[in-house]
């Protein structure tokens, strides 16, 4: 009777709930994938290797999805028949990736690398198309064609725009040779319209010089990352808008930035401002410095507020402050109450005195109050803040006739008249 050999075997998935250990050369096999394990005696099933899978095939080894020559090796694909793919040594690829929007193009001697897009001799990035150093970029189209770009038309040495619209020239426009006007053209913004001759349609470059006129605003026009629309130009969110110089100043409608210095390029007074100059912090800032002073503050009455106290004027009077003290004007006082000053004789000079004007009628002419107070008063007397024995008239320089006719001198003592 024959001998039957049966091999050990089970599902996938009960093989690796059951995990079992097989013995050394034992075989396990998947009845639903149709794969097998060999047992090393101490290894449970989920540890061991699938014994069906391919490792070396001559002397090229086989990981997973990768096939791997031996060290130095060269690894060769090829079809038989009319296939098509075949390396077989004839391309070295590289050996690291690269940069966004690359492509893979060879050196003519087998070697591959990464590189932009070239057709011929030009290179291509983004969106900029760059001849050799030096080189021309010739474009021609067969027959009438004409080459267009971006809407302006050249055909031979005509340009023209392709929708018959008018060409707007934005910058300078400098001519080598002669500018020829058919009949019938014009031309807007010549810079000296008396150096034109009516009969001649020829413009010299070096005798003329034209201004184009854009009557059309410029839109959505990018260059770098900045936006032009209309008359704004704008920068990224959140960039700063920089416009530098080399050696020179940046002139933005009369004003002169050099630096950190602001300046107007005229001759005009000073930088006006048609708001509030407000600082962005709340007592950090200064307006001037101890070495850099403003020459004369200029504001408004009752505009200048200390810390909240103000200060208040009506346009009138002076108020100088020296080391040797403050000259306040004449009439100041302290709420509502008149300072006492000192006199202006030898013998009240240190004194606190009240200076009162006199006003004296020579009889001839009748006068009102308001006339009186009107005019300059003929007296000027001080009355002591103190009593002491001062004559009032004559430490005042003034006279006085007593009523038996002689003066009262200024060395007289003893007479005091309205003393308080």
């Amino acid at each position: 009777m024959p001998t039957q050999i049966q091999l050990r075997r089970d599902a996938a998935a009960d093989w690796a709930s059951n995990n079992p250990t097989l013995a050394a050369g034992e075989f396990g096999w998947e009845s639903d994938s149709n794969r097998f394990k060999i047992g090393t005696g101490s290894a449970a099933w989920n540890s061991l290797d699938y014994a069906d899978t391919l490792k070396t095939l001559g002397d090229i080894s086989v990981n997973g999805s990768s096939i791997i020559a031996p060290s130095n090796g060269d690894l060769t694909l090829t079809t038989s028949g009319s296939g098509k793919v075949n390396i077989s040594g004839a391309y070295t690829l590289p050996s690291s990736d690269g940069s966004a929007n690359q492509v893979l193009q060879t050196d003519g001697s087998g070697v591959l690398s990464f590189g932009s897009v070239s057709v011929g001799d030009f290179s291509f990035v983004g969106s900029t198309m760059s001849s050799p150093s030096n080189a021309d970029i010739t474009l021609a189209p067969s027959g009438t064609g004409g080459v267009i770009a971006s809407g302006i038309k050249i055909k031979g040495t005509s340009i023209s725009s392709d929708d018959s619209t008018i060409i707007n020239i934005n910058d300078g426009l400098v001519v080598d040779g002669s500018l020829t006007l058919q009949t019938g053209a014009s031309v807007t913004g010549i810079a000296d319209e008396d150096d034109l001759s009516s009969n001649s349609a020829t413009l010299l470059a070096s005798q003329q010089s034209i201004k184009a006129y854009v009557d059309n605003e410029i839109s959505n026009v990018s260059v770098g990352d900045l936006t032009f629309n209309g008359s704004t130009i704008g920068a990224p969110s959140n960039a700063d808008l920089t416009l530098t110089s080399s050696n020179g100043n940046v002139v933005i409608e009369g004003i002169r930035v050099a630096g950190t210095t602001i300046s107007t390029e005229d001759s005009s007074a000073g930088v006006e401002i048609a708001g509030n100059l407000i600082p962005s912090q709340d007592g950090v800032f200064q307006l001037g410095s101890a070495s850099r002073r403003w020459q004369t503050l200029y504001v408004a009455a009752e505009t200048i507020d200390l810390g909240g106290a103000t200060i208040k004027s009506d346009g009138s009077g002076q108020l100088e402050i020296a080391a040797t003290g403050a000259t306040l004007p004449s009439g100041s006082k302290i709420g509502d109450q008149s300072l006492v000053l000192g006199g202006k004789t030898n013998k009240t000079g240190a004194r606190p005195v009240q200076i009162v004007k006199v006003f004296v009628s020579d009889g001839s002419t009748n006068k009102s109050d308001a006339q009186f107070l009107a005019g300059t008063a003929d007296l000027e007397l001080e009355f002591n803040g103190t009593v002491e024995t001062v004559p009032v008239y004559t430490d005042a320089q003034q006279t006085f006739t007593l009523a038996n006719g002689t003066s009262l001198t200024s060395n007289a003592g003893g007479i005091t008249l309205f003393q308080f």
